[in-house]
């Protein structure tokens, strides 16, 4: 004989059965937020399995608690394995469907997910209502229980929608609430699905020491650590996130502003680029423009000197002849006319000469070739250019120099100028009986002073610092001594272009000191040349011939009274370089005089004309022209002239150029 046992529920116990189902989902809600967004595949699956346990664990925590609500007339206990069973069912199932949606979150994987959980969650019921031992059977309503199975699966459903993409704490809350009623619902409909049947005779049998509230209460609170565990690692894991994001914020405004300032200065620079750009081709505008102004004034200084040394040849070439003439000798009185010519045409020669040296160093037009120099050497040619001024103006010149020093990097040309240009200085502005001394002396280790020393007037103190200004004489010019005024200006430049230093020592009525600093060298010494005739002997009983190519009559004329002079010469002229080609082939002269400008082909051109020609090639050829820019000269020595005399004709230089290409010593009988 069985009987129906009545049952109710313990009102307390249901309600913490619901808090523990809110405070379960919404654990779930905030995990799964976390799992949703994770971005590795370990965080994603630490979340997983966070939010499978909590979901799952409160949703058999909230059923367990119901269970101990459940009250009835008969001892009731727990079978510890089927309960444990359903725990682990419940846990699993769960984590399978948060498995199938935590990546992508489509209707289908949803709809699976949920009939899965739900599955779980029905299973997980109905296996902890197993659990429960009595004295009698339990007995369902097949409708309800597919109700409960209903509830189930649309509250999985949802609790994995929700946990999914609800974000913000008043949605999540609510969607808690809702979640708890439903879990709640599924499980009071289950047990109203239930009917406990017993048997009277067993109930005198059993016993139960179960304490029911105690047991719910522990359950509850053992759960409530998990999920405020749970709840703590979500808190964690945002406020980590919240700080990673704020300093990931952080780096992209710091690497926006400094796209931006990149940008920026990348348009600055771009600007400044075609700002650079413009003054580039601007300076190279202006480049252009000053190289073809140097051209210019080179053009226009080439062809002032050749103009001016034109009639210079003239003047100082007719006067050289009238003082050197032996069959109309000049009266004294003429000698002394003649003679003031000749000494006004060269100091207009020599300035002339000091304006073009001048105008070249300031545009840096001058050229140096630095090579060692033997100071000993150099000093002999020094000494042998002043001796005949020094003995003009009763003034000693001595040279001590020792022959072991070492050789200087210098231009040995212009060095030349330079020690000649102060020492004819030293020598003009000495008193009678006054001695100059050239005199060279180590300045350190790596350099060499030269010092030109005079007993002169000496130069006053306030007048040092305008010794070197261009065109002053320091009140020279009201005296008898010439000067151009630029000299020490030209020597001061070409020592400072040979990497030296000129300075002056001086002290009034005793004289002045000025000396040439320049670096020292290390060279072996060349050996002397070998000196031997060159040129062409004098063809024995023939009178030597001389071509002059030249276009100007007043040079021509000067030219036929030199030659007129020498016995044994024969002149021949042409006024142009087709014709002068024409009489050398024809007359095969013994030397060539040419001039570098003429009409039609260029005295360069005619030389190139001539060595091409077998009759032509082996005769000796002399520039003599009024270009005597330093480019021009080195231009004709390349072409290969013997000798490249310049204009005004100097006749004793004239005349040892002719010895040194026809080989023998000239004598003039006029």
């Amino acid at each position: 004989m069985t009987m129906t046992l009545a049952h109710s529920h313990d009102h307390a116990l249901v309600v913490l059965s619901y808090v523990v189902a809110f405070f379960a989902s919404y654990t779930a809600l905030d995990m799964g937020g976390r799992l949703a967004i994770a971005s590795s595949p370990a965080s994603r699956r630490l979340w997983l399995a966070g939010s499978s346990v909590v979901l799952g664990g409160g949703i058999w925590s909230m059923h367990f608690i119901a269970m101990l609500a459940f009250t009835v007339t008969v001892p009731v206990s727990y079978d510890i394995g089927l309960t444990l069973l359903s725990l682990v069912i419940a846990i699993a199932l769960t984590a399978v469907g948060f498995h199938l949606v935590e990546t992508r979150l489509t209707p289908t994987r949803l709809v699976a997910a949920g009939i899965i959980v739900g599955a779980g969650v029905a299973a997980m019921h109905y296996t902890g209502m197993a659990a429960v031992v009595l004295p009698g059977r339990l007995i369902y309503s097949p409708v309800l229980v597919a109700a409960s199975g209903l509830i189930a699966v649309v509250a999985a459903t949802a609790a994995l929608y929700l946990a999914l993409s609800v974000r913000r704490i008043g949605p999540k809350l609510a969607a808690a609430a809702i979640m708890g009623v439903a879990i709640c619902g599924m499980h009071y409909t289950g047990m109203a699905a239930m009917t406990v049947s017993a048997d009277p005779t067993a109930l005198q049998t059993m016993s139960s020491s179960l304490s029911r509230p105690l047991l719910a209460l522990a359950v509850a609170c053992g759960t409530f650590l998990i999920l405020c565990l749970a709840l703590v690692s979500v808190f964690v894991d945002r406020r980590l996130e919240a700080l990673a994001e704020r300093e990931a914020e952080q780096l992209r405004r710091a690497r926006d502003d400094l796209e931006a300032r990149v940008l920026e200065r990348t348009a600055e620079l771009a600007e400044a680029n075609t700002r650079l750009t413009a003054a580039a081709a601007d300076l190279e505008a202006a480049r252009r423009r000053a190289e073809s102004a140097n051209h210019a004034k080179s053009d226009f200084l080439a062809n002032m000197s050749h103009e001016l040394r034109t009639p210079m040849n003239s003047i100082l070439g007719f006067a050289q002849l009238l003082m050197r003439s032996t069959r109309d000798p000049l009266t004294d009185r003429q000698a002394r006319q003649v003679g003031l010519i000749v000494k006004s045409g060269n100091h207009l020669l020599r300035l002339i000469d000091d304006v073009l040296d001048f105008s070249r160093i300031e545009t840096g037009a001058i050229k140096l070739s630095l090579e060692p120099v033997w100071l000993p050497e150099m000093a002999d040619e020094v000494h042998t250019n002043l001796v005949a001024l020094a003995q003009r103006f009763d003034v000693l010149l001595r040279t001590e120099l020792d022959g072991d020093l070492p050789p200087v990097l210098a231009d040995r040309t212009r060095l030349i100028q330079v020690m000649i240009n102060l020492g004819t200085n030293a020598i003009k502005y000495n008193r009678p009986g006054g001695e100059v001394v050239i005199t060279a002396v180590a300045d350190g280790a790596d350099r060499l002073r030269l010092t030109v020393r005079d007993t002169g007037h000496g130069i006053a103190p306030g007048q040092l610092e305008a010794l070197f200004e261009p065109f002053n004489r320091l009140g020279a010019e009201q005296g008898n001594v010439e000067g151009t005024g630029i000299g020490l200006t030209i020597t001061k430049r070409l020592v400072e272009l040979m990497n030296g230093r000129i300075s002056v020592d001086s002290e009034v009525g005793k004289g002045s000191v000025f000396a040439v600093s320049l670096p020292v060298t290390t060279s072996a010494r060349p050996q002397a040349p070998a000196h031997g005739a060159t040129g062409m002997a004098a063809r024995p009983g023939n009178r030597r011939k001389l071509l002059y190519v030249e276009d100007n009559p007043s040079n021509i004329e000067l030219m036929r009274d030199l030659i007129d002079t020498l016995p044994g010469f024969e002149l021949l002229v042409a006024d142009r370089a087709s014709t002068g080609l024409d009489l050398a082939r024809a007359h095969r002269p013994d030397v060539i005089v040419l001039d570098i400008n003429l009409p039609g082909m260029s005295g360069i051109e005619l030389l190139g004309e001539l060595k091409r020609r077998p009759e032509t090639a082996s005769t000796p050829v002399l520039a003599l022209s009024a270009a005597a820019m330093e480019r021009e000269i080195r231009r004709g020595h390349d072409a290969g002239f013997r000798h490249y005399l310049t204009k005004p004709l100097d006749i004793s230089a004239f005349l040892a150029a002719l010895e040194d290409v026809l080989g023998g010593k000239l004598s003039e009988g006029a």
